[in-house]
């Protein structure tokens, strides 16, 4: 009897690792996504002449490989963004003094056009990667990054600021530390609005396509295969069906990342979502369904997952001082050092002002100053238009 129920849980075990007919299904987006990898890093390190020798080409058939590549670059400008985020949104969120520094200069940030990083980025990254693609790609990557990562910094920072009192609180009565209350608390309270300027800030990404892979560095001018310099090449031939074949592949792009990405993230997300009436209608996922039902690939990623659990869950220590000394050294010192940090600030702007003055006077004249100040209020003209009809067109859409 033992032995026929040993073999009974045998059996019952190695049936739940067998694949189901859900796996079959999901075992094919997973091996696509391993070898759209495996196939960018090939590309991204191999040697830079290989540009040369394989010019970017208008054949229709060359666009899902184009396509494959700006995808890539695009993913990995969100990773970094997201990281930049976490850390970035944290510090300003955290930590009051910096708040004072770090709002301001991300503001400035995200007023600067991403030409204007390009222009003394691409020579940087690509002496970092001498005679290697990757240095290219470096700068690509990083010219789409400072067109995601403010918006969704901003995004972060706010929801940071606005976590309700009551749910801090409880977290204090679990004695929770810094990095369990980031993990448990602050970061899922933040994900849906997170995930939605993410999806916004990839939709960005496209505007500067163009922009971050045909880089020119001196009289050289680097095209990266992809739909950024495709489109670029089919505009300076005037080729309008190149044009159509490209805008077509990027609208299949879109939704492709969108069913495959966003979608499944935000349905996941909503779980987090803190509202009292629950909404009229869910969202839902076909992927994320998909991967629910299925048996074998949900075994393989516990693993993971319990990993992840487990970091979040570690009991870091918070570098902060035992609270009664801690209260008596802030009350002491708070005033003192707002004071020193205020002076340091304002120290810090005046130097800036006065160098970024002896430039002008020097090297560029007030008469030309006269003009890019001109032509600024030229363009935040176009942008007030612009905002006013996209408002019109898409508020009452929305």
């Amino acid at each position: 009897m033992r032995t026929n129920a040993l073999v009974l849980s045998f059996n019952a075990s190695a049936r739940r690792l067998l694949p189901n007919r859900w796996d079959f299904i999901a075992f094919p987006l997973i091996l696509s996504l391993i070898a759209m990898g495996v196939v960018g890093y090939h590309q991204t390190m191999a040697p830079i002449s290989v540009l040369k020798t394989q010019a970017v080409s208008l054949a229709p058939a060359m666009l899902p490989e184009y396509a494959l590549r700006t995808v890539l670059r695009m993913l990995v400008a969100m990773l970094v963004s997201l990281a930049f985020t976490l850390v970035y949104g944290t510090l300003a969120a955290k930590s009051r003094r910096a708040e004072k520094v770090l709002v301001p200069v991300l503001d400035i940030l995200q007023s600067v056009p991403v030409l204007g990083y390009v222009s003394f980025t691409v020579t940087f990254f690509i002496a970092l990667f001498p005679g290697r693609v990757i240095g290219a790609e470096f700068a690509a990557i990083f010219a789409i990054f400072t067109s995601q990562a403010w918006n969704m910094t901003f995004s972060f920072y706010q929801s940071l600021r606005t976590i309700p009192r009551d749910l801090q609180e409880v977290s204090r009565n679990f004695q929770l530390t810094g990095w369990q209350r980031f993990w448990k608390l602050e970061v899922p309270f933040s994900l849906p609005g997170l995930i939605w300027n993410m999806m916004m800030s990839m939709s960005g990404g496209w505007f500067f396509v163009v922009a971050s892979e045909a880089i020119t560095v001196g009289n050289r001018t680097i095209a990266l295969p992809g739909i950024g310099s495709y489109l670029a090449m089919a505009i300076e031939q005037r080729n309008l069906a190149s044009v159509g074949y490209v805008v077509l592949v990027m609208a299949l792009v879109i939704l492709a990342y969108d069913q495959l990405l966003f979608r499944p993230l935000v349905a996941w997300a909503d779980k987090f979502r803190l509202e009292n009436t629950a909404a009229a209608s869910a969202p839902e996922s076909w992927l994320l369904d998909l991967i629910h039902r299925t048996r074998l690939i949900t075994r393989l990623l516990s693993p993971l997952g319990w990993g992840l659990a487990t970091l979040a869950r570690a009991p870091v220590p918070s570098l902060t001082l035992p609270r009664v000394r801690a209260q008596r050294l802030v009350k002491a010192s708070s005033r003192l050092v707002d004071i020193a940090w205020g002076l340091c600030i304002l120290l810090s702007t005046v130097y800036l002002v006065y160098r970024v003055g002896s430039y002008v006077r020097t090297g560029v004249g007030l008469p030309e100053v006269g003009r890019v100040f001109v032509l600024g209020l030229i363009t935040l003209l176009r942008v007030l238009v612009l905002v006013a009809i996209a408002s019109a067109v898409w508020v009452p859409l929305g």
